[in-house]
């Protein structure tokens, strides 16, 4: 009877410290969890930290040289790709021209409806040849036209549920397109790489992609979108004219630029097995940055982060050298 008791409190006792153990094994398991996830946070936000080191000194190694550009040859354009912060882990970031995109609240359609056949033209190309449905363009002009106290015409969403009407006004993020009836998820996919919300609307010709030259003008083919990034850095307008020639420059003028303010930082802070996005949307102007944009993102922002670094172009030899930055980034 003694032994059967004894034996019991041993079982007993054994199973109280392997709870114990389980449970100090979790809080642990969960500490470093956090602390990855806090370290990670703060390499992201280093990772931004070095993205306006970098569109600064553009800007200023820019006007030192007197010229009034922004191009793919500056340190701004550099992709990071993880790069090691002292044992913290690495960070991760590209920088974005937004005027290399088209601003989707351009799309703008008068009081009765009708949308300028120019920009229209723009955008049918650019939906096009982004793989999306340029039947949208219609419900998305209707959507950012604007209307009396932003308050738009119910529209085809009169019937949803929840039921909801146009927005009247521009979008204030791009995200907004899911809205739009008949949107879907691909068209989405698709065409948001080369819009905005955040700029004037003209296109910086020096940043933008291919699909972007081409959208701009039914002249501009393949080959010749080609052959101006070949040209690039354009430091006048007057050299882009010469590549696409006086017809096409006389249609697109007004809808050119060499320059830009606006940039989107898209950042990932990596520490042991966690990963955290942030994207950023800035203004630049001079030495002063201002933060118009800031999206500490889940997993859909950090699969879209990932996909733009794996297609990012690698580093030319004469990359810039990037600071180095202590244990944990910056605040």
């Amino acid at each position: 009877m003694v032994l059967v008791l004894v034996l019991f409190m041993i079982l007993l006792l054994t199973l109280l410290v392997t709870r114990f153990t389980l449970k100090t094994h979790a809080f642990l398991r969960q500490t470093e969890i956090y602390a990855h996830s806090v370290s990670a946070l703060y390499l992201a936000r280093a990772a931004v930290s070095i993205a306006k080191v970098a569109l600064v000194e553009s800007t200023q190694m820019a006007a030192a040289n007197g010229m009034s550009i922004i191009a793919t040859n500056q340190p701004w354009a550099t992709p990071i790709i993880n790069y090691p912060v002292a044992d913290a882990g690495y960070v991760s970031g590209l920088v974005e021209d937004e005027s290399s995109k088209f601003n989707i609240n351009m799309l703008t359609g008068t009081p009765g409806g009708n949308i300028d056949p120019h920009r229209l033209m723009q955008f049918t190309r650019l939906f096009t040849l982004a793989g999306a449905n340029p039947a949208l363009l219609p419900l998305v002009s209707q959507w950012v036209s604007p209307a009396p106290n932003m308050t738009g015409p119910p529209g085809p969403y009169a019937g949803f549920m929840p039921p909801y009407r146009n927005r009247g006004g521009p979008m204030d993020v791009l995200s907004e397109l899911h809205q739009i009836a008949g949107m879907t998820e691909a068209s989405y996919q698709a065409v948001a790489p080369y819009l905005t919300v955040y700029t004037p609307g003209q296109i910086n010709v020096n940043t933008a992609s291919s699909i972007v030259l081409q959208a701009l003008d039914p002249g501009i083919t393949p080959a010749m979108a080609q052959e101006i990034i070949a040209q690039r850095p354009f430091l006048t307008l007057s050299r882009f004219q010469g590549v696409v020639g006086p017809a096409i420059f006389s249609d697109i003028s007004g809808d050119v630029t060499l320059t830009s303010q606006i940039f989107s930082v898209n950042a990932v802070g990596i520490a042991g097995n966690t990963k955290l996005a942030i994207r950023a949307v800035l203004s630049v102007n001079g030495m002063q940055t201002q933060t118009l944009s800031y999206r500490v993102g889940g997993n859909r922002l950090l699969y879209q982060i990932d996909a733009l670094l794996k297609n990012a172009p690698p580093p030319s030899q004469n990359a810039p050298a990037i600071p180095t930055l202590p244990a944990g980034g910056a605040p």
